[in-house]
């Protein structure tokens, strides 16, 4: 048993150190912007891209193959920070592309070339949708709502979780996050998304309608918490219990930012929808 609390205090510890060290580094690259926002979501997909396809090589053969998952990522990242709008022309040529890889080598993967699509989709597309807040006006607002909801949700519903949960959400999933803990990660990222705005208001001239803050603190805590299963139903069907050990104590950046993957896109729509209203 000591043991044991020792073991957990040294992993506690390690998981503070890292996240010490990483927020500064991740504050700084969304406020600087530019080419720092470009470099990070590079170097998020590049170490996302390769998590996703080490998982899925322990489930599938013929085996993804690591360095052409990265020239698509790559190609999907820079067409999508040059033009938007090209995006999904492009990954409609990726799946090109892919088919015509699978003929070429003769292995005709074609769950292959289905786990190489939803890759392509859950790194780089998503991750990529950082971009587009530095197209709208005073974007830089919204995208610090996609971390304020995605850590709220997460450290409130782990502790309602811890005392109040007894109801499993996903028990073949994720055997420790219960019903109540959902819950109370959609209301108190409702509250932390007003609560956000009504700073934005008071001490930067942002103003919107408190029941869009409510409305997108709900939305945007449902997709984190599907994006924190989705992750988990992929390492469980791996047999795997993260994604990597790049960040120590984190696991991997697909463990870290799996809930904020599904929130940025929501959060993006959501700034498309009432940038103007302000």
């Amino acid at each position: 048993m000591a043991r044991r609390k020792k073991k957990d205090n040294s992993s506690l510890r390690t998981r503070v150190i890292t996240s010490v060290v990483g927020l500064p580094i991740l504050i700084g690259i969304l406020a600087l912007g530019g080419i720092w926002l470009v470099l990070g979501v590079l170097m998020l997909t590049f170490v996302g891209t390769l998590e996703f396809s080490s998982a899925i090589n322990h489930l599938i053969i013929p085996r993804i193959s690591y360095a052409f998952m990265l020239i698509l990522s790559f190609l999907m990242v820079i067409t999508i920070k040059l033009d938007y709008n090209f995006g999904l022309p492009m990954l409609l040529i990726c799946f090109i592309i892919m088919f015509c890889y699978e003929i070429a080598t003769g292995k005709l993967g074609i769950q292959r070339t289905g786990s190489m699509l939803l890759g392509i989709v859950y790194v780089p597309v998503m991750f990529s949708h950082l971009f587009l807040f530095e197209t709208i006006s005073r974007g830089i607002y919204y995208l610090w709502l996609i971390f304020v909801i995605a850590f709220v949700t997460d450290t409130s519903a782990y502790f309602v979780g811890r005392f109040f949960g007894n109801r499993k959400l996903a028990p073949k999933i994720s055997p420790k996050k219960t019903i109540a803990g959902s819950i109370g990660g959609i209301i108190f990222a409702a509250l932390a998304a007003m609560l956000y705005g009504n700073i934005l208001r008071t001490y930067f001239d942002f103003d919107l309608a408190w029941y869009w803050y409510i409305g997108i603190g709900v939305l945007g805590s449902v997709a984190g918490q599907c994006g924190d299963l989705t992750a988990s139903m992929i390492k469980r069907k791996a047999n795997i219990k993260d994604f990597s050990q790049v960040l120590p104590g984190h696991g991997g950046v697909l463990d870290r930012f799996d809930s904020i993957i599904f929130i940025i896109p929501i959060i993006y729509i959501f700034a498309r929808l009432t940038f103007g209203i302000t």
